[in-house]
């Protein structure tokens, strides 16, 4: 290259020969390529491009992969962003001013990224950002990236504000990250029953109540049956009561809220008396979260016999059947799936000492417990601290009868090798629909 800028070579005769001449080329484009400024990454306009499914194949390679699309008027959007490869994929949407619609790091399936944007009453021009959670920690010169499916689903998905409720309400929504909140007015004394219902797979609902002055006074994860929530409360105080609805976790769906007409709640006393020929029903609350807020109903009921029965076992009688059977539910959406479990123990300075136990004695699930209680009939210290528990077994809750009847009623005997090749059958069912998968 000459000081002007020209390129010479010579060739056989001292002229530019036809090698030299290209080479020189190549030497020029290079010098442009240093001096030009750097490209600004590519923008995809979707907008141009026509899929039934509309899904978009993409790449991230050291910068995040932008996209622009328009959003008719109307009509919500769900954008998915799906590893293809290696990728731990970051979701941010924005408006045509730039501002952040939504942002997400794996509130998809596993890694995967979704955000949701609510339908307006105009047509939009977004712009979707993918971008690979490693590159935040990235160094200078450090690659990383990696392949993805975009995929773009319209829905009529509206985003809600808080709504009131009352007594008998039914609310439905589709939660996608963040809360939907229902308002409540209160009188003190007044007790309250709420449900949250997961109407599709992959929500798992969470309910919290709300005093006047925003503090969690209650919360439920899995009392309803499922994963479903269910809340009792007995208000202390007048006033506007706020319940939060939201997906554990990073769960979504759809959902049904509802507020159970008025009723009268039955006695809950945690020690009952029960006599022989007595019925005495209960509804019993779900969960082992021994941390949780407490509702109205317990997890477990003792009942203690009555003199009348303790007087009966002295005189000889004290051959009894203990049945604690489930009632049928009305609402289900309230619970009611309970599987009856009864303990028969003492209450000692120790606490609850358990000497005898049944689940499925009855069939259906029901509990049977038949007991000779006649070798007690000559210590009235122990017939005094006999106690019989109520409970649903794993954790189920739900309404209940429990009856004391005089005689020995003979325990369903259970099929256990039958039940054991049902549930490896199940088993092999759903390792081959995982394989499958």
């Amino acid at each position: 290259m000459l000081p002007d800028g020209t390129c010479a070579g010579y060739g056989f005769e001292g002229g530019f020969s036809m090698t030299t001449t290209f080479r020189c080329s190549l030497l020029l484009a290079g010098v442009a390529a240093l001096m030009a400024p750097p490209a600004l990454a590519q923008v995809r306009d979707l907008d141009g491009e026509r899929s039934d499914v509309r899904v978009f194949q993409g790449r991230i390679d050291g910068e995040a992969s932008v996209f622009t699309v328009t959003l008719p008027a109307d009509t919500g959007l769900q954008v998915d962003v799906i590893a293809t490869g290696n990728l731990d994929p970051v979701l941010r949407v924005k408006d045509a001013r730039g501002e952040l619609l939504g942002e997400n790091d794996d509130f998809g399936d596993g890694l995967n990224s979704r955000v949701m944007i609510g339908a307006e009453g105009r047509s939009r021009r977004l712009t979707i950002e993918v971008d690979s959670f490693d590159g935040e920690w990235a160094g200078e010169g450090e690659g990383y990236g990696g392949s993805f499916d975009l995929r773009l689903s319209t829905n009529e998905y509206v985003e809600v504000g808080t709504r009131a409720v009352t007594y008998g309400a039914r609310e439905t929504g589709m939660l996608v990250g963040g809360e939907h909140l229902f308002t409540m007015q209160a009188r003190a004394g007044q007790t309250v029953e709420a449900a949250l219902i997961a109407t599709e797979d992959g929500l798992d609902p969470y309910l919290e109540l709300r005093d006047p002055s925003g503090e969690t006074i209650a919360f439920d994860d899995d009392g309803g049956g499922a994963l479903n929530a269910l809340l009792r409360h007995t208000f202390e105080d007048s006033g506007t009561y706020t319940f939060a609805a939201s997906g554990l976790g990073e769960s979504t769906g759809s959902y049904r809220f509802r507020v159970r007409e008025r009723r009268e709640m039955p006695a809950q006393l945690p020690l009952q008396v029960i006599g022989i020929d007595d019925e005495a029903s209960g509804e019993l609350a779900e969960g082992w979260d021994e941390e949780a807020a407490p509702t109205t109903s317990p997890t477990q009921i003792d009942y203690q016999l009555s003199e009348e029965a303790k007087a009966a076992i002295r005189a000889g009688n004290g051959e009894v059947t203990i049945r604690m059977t489930a009632s049928d539910a009305a609402d289900p959406d309230f619970g009611g799936a309970i599987d009856p479990y009864i303990e028969l123990g003492f209450d000692t300075p120790l606490g609850f000492a358990m000497v005898e136990s049944d689940d499925d004695g009855a069939g259906d699930l029901n509990a049977l417990l038949p007991i000779d209680l006649g070798t007690l009939a000559g210590d009235p210290a122990l017939l005094d601290a006999l106690r019989i528990r109520a409970q649903g077994f794993g954790g189920s809750g739900g309404a209940y009868t429990l009856t004391v009847t005089p005689g020995l009623e003979a325990r369903v005997e259970q099929d256990w090798e039958a039940m054991e090749a049902a549930v490896d059958a199940a088993a092999d069912a759903m390792e081959e629909a995982a394989y499958e998968d």
